[in-house]
């Protein structure tokens, strides 16, 4: 009798806007090393949390994490170069490609207004 293994492919399509902000924003020269772009972006608790994109750190056979979850450490600043918003955290630099769609920029205008921790 063969052993039934069942398997769940989940998998997040990304609408032409995200797309192109990813391509945009990967593309652009930023006056520090980005460690991985995001979509989706939401922040919470002075961390950003988003779908990781070309990310530079990979995994034991050398994959990028891209296409998954991620969460920054603390951020330390922010500041928009052209359209892309740069954040600087304790574990490196990443940008901005994209908002949540449902939370808008709500969460992040946010932490701008309590830039005095910055």
């Amino acid at each position: 009798m063969p052993e039934i293994i069942e398997l769940e492919f989940h998998s997040k399509d990304l609408s032409d806007f995200q797309l192109s902000r990813l391509v945009r924003a990967s593309l652009r020269k930023y006056t520090v090393p980005i460690k991985a772009f995001i979509s989706d972006a939401l922040i919470a608790d002075d961390t950003c949390l988003g779908v990781s994109f070309d990310h530079s750190e990979r995994d034991d056979a050398y994959h990028r994490a891209d296409g998954s979850i991620l969460r920054t450490g603390k951020i330390q600043s922010a500041r928009k170069e052209g359209l892309f918003w740069p954040l600087e955290s304790q574990d490196g630099n990443y940008v901005i490609a994209s908002f949540k769609r449902d939370l808008d920029r709500t969460s992040f205008l946010k932490l701008l207004q309590s830039a005095d921790s910055f």
